[in-house]
């Protein structure tokens, strides 16, 4: 069959190997990232020419994995470059196109993600049965009058109507998120007012979001130099208080306070990463282009009297500078910045060329490097690996400021903070001491508590049964106004609320004859001789138990990709079952959620012709039930939206689960609860983790990922933690 370009020379006349590399070019100039490898480039420029896509969609469905990976792109923006790639490539006849005169770009309605066509089967296409055409409709034999509404009419019309309110809910999708994210932007203050004198306490706190009550009569209590640990549920409105804070919505708090949260991430730009933290100093940067605007002058077409005034201004701004301590700032950003793990490379690189995980990074340097007498941390170590996270560790306990931290990581709240903020049942709860402690504290509290409430009930129903049995004596009656008045003076001690208990199920899977995944000798790579992992040997089953340690980057998760199959083995041998199912949870699944629609209708979208209580139901089985499988998941909290990932790469029954960052939005009892459900579960389990506690209690064996190499570290997560520390 011949094949023809749309246009122009045809594609034999050029040099296959010539089209790869022009493929390639267009690659490397349209994808701004410092993520993927030189062989991913060249992996990518293989399978385009190869597979030859005819529209944005077949575009991203063949590499829109590599935009997403490393968190650089959002799966919207990879659909919209592929877009731009795709018209590039026709423009400059780089594509082979079979029988069509024109190229459309066609977007998804759902993300077709890899894997999930390898194991379920869903091709993300068009079927015959569900295309409607208006020339060959299943009513096509009727005879229509001219001037009616036909039945293609009526669709176009209710198309259009259901367009209409889709851009009106994704407008408040859209304004809904944006709110979420508004925090102050991070800004050097010279001449703090120091108005953080007393320690602030606000009485009768009421906190409301989108109509719902998540604070009635509440303390809020912080307490200068403090280390606040703030801990409840997912979905309890953590996130949203320090919104509050930030934003400086609360009644009565001090408006002068220097406050900072970190933001979501930095903004990809051409701003480089020690630029972007130099330019929270507004002051200096704004002294410095005055001098510099003033030292381009030329002194020769001065006066004597100008030149004079040129020189007091120089030495005014040189003054405030020394004051700031302006010559101070580069190596203050710079020493941060290393903490954080960054190179003396990386610095000059601009930050469009890092993924959101690293850009979080430059967002954490931001606000630390501004030194806010109120610090707030949303989950700040969501995007950290074990050497970064050490290095926050030790800067947190520095500080003598005050720090609000909101995390899930019971390690690290251990070594940061000195009291919890329990949020919980509308109140807020202090105890003194780290996260360990108020555990164990709170558990006293409540048993000490039901304890009471017992003693105090049965005190009051011995005193009211000797109310009924004399009510209407006339000799008794002093007696039982006697007992009447000491019940109404009791200080009725309140009955002890339980947190309900948060409960995952992972459904097992038929058993299966080994071997089932095994890798020997394995060189892993994008592209033959460009290897990112080297002799690799794993050897998985339905009773592994492993975690993979190591930096950012060494190739966890290009492992991770190939035990899936998703990446080429070049030389040794991988084996995988032909009836192995496997379940992936990427520190990327929030991204692939359709937030427009409701749990339920995304599962249904992915996994079709099941019922929705079969849906409802397994969901239940992650906490994700009654109303909250029906909300619109843009209302939910991102422990929430993880346990519907969870639900979802269940649904099919997996025999393997790869979990990368799994406990990332979690809360503590869901990070219980998944720990439970995995030490139930009859599959095996590789993790990629920081969270210490969560690795130590579901994994028997520990792999280091580094410099090319995938090694059995001899100890448990605590003994690599010392080991990095020496």
């Amino acid at each position: 069959m011949e094949v023809l370009n749309t246009g122009g020379e045809s594609k034999g006349a050029q040099s296959e190997e010539m089209v790869v590399k022009d493929i390639e070019k267009v690659l490397r100039h349209l994808i701004k990232t410092k993520t993927l490898t030189d062989e991913a480039f060249v992996y990518m420029s293989l399978i385009v020419n190869e597979d030859a896509p005819k529209n944005a969609a077949e575009l991203v469905s063949l590499i829109g994995d590599f935009m997403t990976d490393g968190m650089s792109y959002t799966e919207e923006e990879a659909f919209k470059l592929s877009e731009t790639i795709m018209k590039t490539l026709l423009d400059q006849k780089l594509l082979r196109i079979e029988n069509r005169d024109t190229i459309t770009a066609e977007k998804l309605s759902n993300p077709v993600v890899i894997n999930e066509i390898r194991q379920t089967g869903h091709s993300g296409v068009i079927r015959e049965e569900e295309f409607s055409d208006p020339f060959l409709d299943s009513e096509r034999t009727g005879n229509y009058n001219t001037f009616e509404d036909k039945p293609w009419d009526k669709k176009k019309k209710k198309k259009a109507e259901e367009d209409k309110a889709q851009d009106a809910l994704d407008k408040k999708i859209e304004e809904f998120l944006q709110h979420k994210k508004r925090v102050p932007i991070p800004t050097v203050v010279h001449d703090k007012q120091d108005s953080f004198k007393t320690d602030i306490i606000i009485p009768g706190l009421m906190l409301i979001a989108g109509g719902k009550t998540l604070l009635d009569g509440a303390t809020l209590k912080i307490v200068q130099g403090r280390k606040y640990g703030l801990v409840g549920r997912n979905g309890i409105g953590k996130t949203t208080l320090i919104n509050a804070i930030s934003r400086r919505e609360i009644d009565k708090f001090p408006q002068t306070l220097h406050i900072l949260q970190v933001e979501q991430e930095v903004e990809a730009d051409d701003i480089s990463v020690l630029q972007h933290v130099l330019n929270c100093d507004v002051e200096r940067e704004k002294l410095l282009k005055e001098l510099n605007e003033l030292l381009a002058q030329d002194d020769s077409t001065l006066s004597v009297d100008d030149r004079a005034i040129l020189n007091v201004q120089m030495e005014k701004i040189n003054e405030r500078l020394k004051v700031i301590q302006s010559e101070k700032c580069e190596s203050k950003a710079i020493k941060i910045l290393s903490g954080l793990g960054f190179s003396q490379t990386d610095l000059n690189i601009p930050s469009k060329n890092f993924s959101g995980g690293w850009r979080m990074r430059i967002a954490i340097a931001k606000v630390v490097f501004c030194e806010p007498e109120i610090l707030l941390l949303d989950e700040p170590t969501n995007h950290l690996d074990l050497n970064a996270l050490i290095w926050l560790e030790d800067y947190i306990r520095s500080l003598s400021i005050t720090v609000i931290i909101v995390s899930h990581a019971r390690d690290f709240l251990n070594v940061t903070v000195d009291e919890i903020i329990y949020f919980f049942n509308l109140k807020l709860d202090y105890f003194k001491g780290n996260f360990d402690n108020f555990e164990k504290v709170k558990n006293e509290k409540m048993k000490l508590q039901l304890k009471q409430r017992e003693s105090q009930q049965e005190k009051i129903e011995h005193i009211q049964k000797f109310i009924d049995k004399f009510r209407y004596n006339a000799k008794r009656a002093s007696l039982v106004q006697s007992r009447i008045k000491s019940i109404n003076r009791m200080d009725i001690i309140e009955e002890v609320i339980y947190d309900p208990t948060c409960v995952f199920i992972f459904p097992n899977p038929e058993k299966l004859s080994p071997p089932m995944l095994r890798l020997d000798e394995a060189n892993i790579g994008y592209s033959q001789g460009k290897n990112i992992l080297e002799k690799v040997n794993l050897n998985i089953d339905l009773e592994t138990r492993i975690s993979l340690v190591g930096p950012n980057g060494a190739g966890k998760s290009t492992l991770l990709k190939a035990l899936q199959g998703e990446l080429q083995v070049f030389e040794g041998h991988c084996f995988i079952h032909n009836r192995l199912r496997v379940g992936v949870f990427t520190q990327h699944h929030l991204d692939s959620l359709d937030l427009r629609l409701s749990a339920v209708e995304q599962m249904m979208q992915i996994y079709t012709n099941v019922h929705s209580e079969k849906f409802r139901s397994h969901l239940g089985s992650f906490g994700i039930s009654g109303n909250l499988a029906l909300r619109p998941m843009y209302l939910l909290s991102g422990g929430q939206k993880s346990r519907v990932a969870f639900a979802m790469i269940t649904w099919t029954k997996p025999h393997i689960l790869l979990l990368d960052e799994p406990t990332n939005h979690l809360d503590f009892d869901a990070i219980n609860a998944l720990i439970v459900a995995l030490n139930n579960f009859e599959g095996g389990i590789i993790v990629v983790s920081h969270d210490q506690y969560f690795l130590s209690s579901v994994c028997d064996r520990l792999y280091v990922v580094n410099k090319k190499k995938v090694k059995l570290f001899e100890g448990d997560i605590t003994d690599y933690r010392k080991s990095l520390l020496k």
